[in-house]
């Protein structure tokens, strides 16, 4: 047993140091003191401890995404360490470092600069520290491998850890001076994630593996219809079942995203309080919820794109344009309800203690405990509350909803106890907040020479803004006034309906995009075949003359000069033209702008008993300066794999007010087996860095589709593929 022991003149000597940011650590260990070790706090994004170790903060949540290694690489980068001199750590909830979230494929994009300069700031106060330890002029030193050496004496070096101390009095210089970009030595160079080795060994990561001493462990009931109310509760069977220890009602808060109807059981552990869930005997009130269908909903959607909605976009005279076009095509999509189906179910910790909480759990958005607490804990003081922050196991934008936070919160407080709220499988699908379901009428007009002269397209969705504030802009989350194609066609009319169901709707990666690029990319493709135009082509011509086009949306203004490099760069690398296919083999093609990246597919498919196998997938990016070209590997394949799922198997049914799927056996996702081969390459650019995380998802569907179209004639125009061919067949 290890003991540790702190005599009155230590504590005092820690606790007075500790506001300054400089902590003391020392233990016995089998009756010998081992020597004190200052970490000393340069700022809040590292430490540098007087043994050599240096600690950098992760201050996004990691999801998978890569971010907890490639942030401290750019820390690392202008610190001037070796990357094996570093420890990485998964940061709390902390101000200091800014915006802490996941979403939108911004960690990189947002924080690089800021991440240089916490590194390089504590770069120059060691470079500082050591000429006035030496005497000299900072210019005659320099920064390299956790050392500050001298120009003129190159032999003569002190370690960070001989000048940490020292270094930590200097001010911190609110401007330093940044590497030139030729020497990085980190940034750009392939590395392993910092937890690669505890996922594999199964080492305790995740929200799910939380344990606090005397917590107790919560299952919840929910209606199987949504909006659902509590008619009447008979607990009896459920209270009889060996460490059940509580059952509370949960009445739903004005908003959706925090508490919905439910039954908590509380018990002394999960298996308890699976079984006394399972137990229970609840009438629900759902009458007035009953009606809604996958069927009604897309009714309603079919109806909406015929009338008039908000005009979004009116360029040039597209009805007049129509009257002038030799060919007009016409063709209507549709996109299903997806699941997230993250493989770690939602589930928080929470212990809330009078006018203090502890929190600990997988989220996208740990900021949300604020907002949270305000409303289930108003008791709590913000200068009360911790949030440990744990690696999460699959987001896609699930955990950007923060209700199983708020689960964990109210149900703590009722208790003053710490409690984990844990979701089975089933809650999980049966109570997601799902991708929005769309239905889009599109039209073109060519003229004699098949050009593009007039584009209009009728968007209905069930929005996702307006499930959350009945008074938002509809179509922000939706669709894209000024994406591909718009803007590069004289004659473009755009118009949004939005349909608000009683379904939960958030964020599903590459929110928004994921519909639009499958509809805008697949349409275009059915212009290629009908006219006989290459689509690389026609995208190209489209694109026309080097310029840069407004684009207001997150991501910013895009550069039509990246995105026809990345189509022609793909082109030539997956030999577009000049490959030789094997029989009932077809390639499609696809490319879109998403986030400030640029990224083009071609999928390889072949068709097996009238179904489609995807045999290779290549794909080109340009996302600026990568950083992490491991990582960055790593995203572009998990976003093919995961479009890829989805085009194939992805779709929730609505069925009496609630969801038909409730596990994978109802809820396939793409096997194994079924992967296909990957093939990437990237654009080396010196442009600012962007995510990846989101990036590769958004083309998958419509480049499989195209090439199903090449080979069979056939033309998917309703998600998911597979169940599409089938009704057809």
């Amino acid at each position: 047993m290890n003991i540790t022991t702190t005599s009155r003149r230590d504590f005092l000597k820690i606790t007075a140091l500790a506001g300054g940011g400089l902590f003391l650590g020392f233990h016995w260990v089998g009756g010998k003191e081992l020597p004190i070790v200052e970490e000393i706090e340069m700022n809040a994004f590292l430490r540098i401890n007087t043994d050599g170790s240096i600690v950098l903060m992760a201050k996004n949540p990691e999801i998978g995404q890569g971010v907890k290694t490639s942030l401290p690489m750019i820390i690392a980068e202008e610190l001037e360490v070796n990357w094996e001199q570093i420890q990485v750590q998964q940061a709390g909830l902390d101000k200091r470092l800014g915006a802490q979230f996941a979403g939108g494929s911004t960690a990189i994009n947002t924080n690089f600069e800021v991440l240089r300069k916490a590194g390089a700031s504590a770069r120059e106060m060691l470079l500082e520290a050591a000429a006035k330890r030496w005497g000299i002029d900072k210019s005659n030193c320099f920064a390299k491998e956790g050392k500050i050496g001298r120009k003129d004496q190159p032999n003569t070096t002190l370690s960070y850890a001989e000048l940490v101390a020292e270094a930590s009095k200097i001010p911190v210089p609110t401007d330093p001076p940044l590497k030139d970009p030729k020497n990085f030595s980190i940034i750009g160079k392939k590395t392993k994630g910092v937890d690669n080795e505890k996922i594999a060994t199964g080492k305790p990561l995740y929200g799910i593996d939380v344990f606090v001493e005397g917590m107790y462990y919560a299952a919840i009931a929910k209606p199987t219809v949504f909006g659902a109310t509590i008619q009447s509760i008979d607990d009896t069977e459920a209270r009889k079942i060996a460490g059940v220890k509580e059952i509370i009602t949960i009445e739903p808060t004005e908003n959706p995203t925090l508490l919905s109807a439910g039954v908590a059981v509380i018990a002394t552990n999960t298996w308890a309080a699976f079984k006394a869930k399972e137990a229970l005997k609840i009438t629900w009130n759902t009458a007035s919820y009953e009606s809604e269908t996958s069927e009604t909903i897309s009714k309603q959607l079919q109806n909406l794109v015929k009338q008039k909605g908000e005009v979004l976009r009116n360029d040039g005279n597209v009805e007049e344009a129509f009257t002038k076009a030799k060919t007009i095509v016409e063709a209507n999509y549709e996109v299903p309800f997806l699941a997230h189906a993250t493989m770690e179910p939602m589930n928080y910790t929470a212990h809330i203690q009078g006018n203090k909480a502890t929190l600990w759990g997988s989220t996208q958005v740990p900021g949300a405990c604020e907002t949270i607490l305000k409303v289930l804990a108003p008791e709590v003081l913000p200068e009360n509350t911790q949030l440990h922050l744990s690696r999460i196991g699959g987001g896609f934008g699930r955990r950007l909803m923060a209700d199983y936070m708020a689960e964990a919160i109210f149900l703590s407080r009722k208790l003053q106890a710490p409690v984990q709220v844990v979701w089975t499988r089933e809650d999980d699908m049966q109570h997601d907040f799902y991708r929005p379901t769309g239905y889009h009428a599109m039209k073109v007009g060519l003229n004699e020479k098949n050009e593009i002269i007039a584009w209009s397209v009728n968007h209905a969705s069930t929005s996702r803004a307006i499930y959350r504030d009945k008074k938002a802009q509809a179509y922000k989350t939706e669709i894209f006034p000024e994406g591909f194609p718009a803007g590069l066609i004289p004659n473009f009319y755009m118009q949004y309906s939005p349909y608000d169901a009683k379904i939960p709707r958030g964020a599903w990666r590459a929110p928004g995009h994921n519909a639009t690029a499958f509809v805008d990319q697949s349409f275009l493709d059915e212009i290629c075949l009908l006219t006989k135009q290459d689509p690389v082509e026609l995208r190209l011509k489209l694109l026309g003359e080097d310029r840069i086009m407004p684009y207001t949306d997150h991501g910013g203004p895009y550069d039509t000069k990246r995105y026809k490099n990345v189509i022609r760069l793909l082109a030539e690398k997956a030999e577009w033209s000049n490959t030789k296919l094997e029989q009932n083999t077809a390639r499609g093609f696809a490319a879109h702008y998403i986030f400030g990246s640029y990224v083009a597919l071609i999928a390889e498919v072949t068709m097996k008993e009238g179904l489609p196998v995807v045999k290779k997938i290549y794909a080109s990016v340009d996302c600026g300066r990568i950083i992490n070209p491991s990582g960055a590997e790593a995203q572009i394949e998990g976003g093919i794999i995961d479009g890829l799922s989805a085009a194939l198997y992805g779709k929730i049914s609505i069925d009496k007010g609630g969801v038909v799927q409730q596990n994978f056996n109802d809820y396939p996702l793409l096997r194994i087996k079924e992967t296909p081969e990957i093939e990437m390459f990237f654009v080396e650019s010196q442009e600012t860095p962007q995510g990846l995380g989101e990036m590769s998802l958004p083309p998958v569907a419509a480049a499989v589709c195209n090439a199903i179209a090449r080979l069979t004639n056939k033309r998917v125009r309703q998600l998911p593929i597979i169940e599409s061919l089938k009704k057809e067949s």
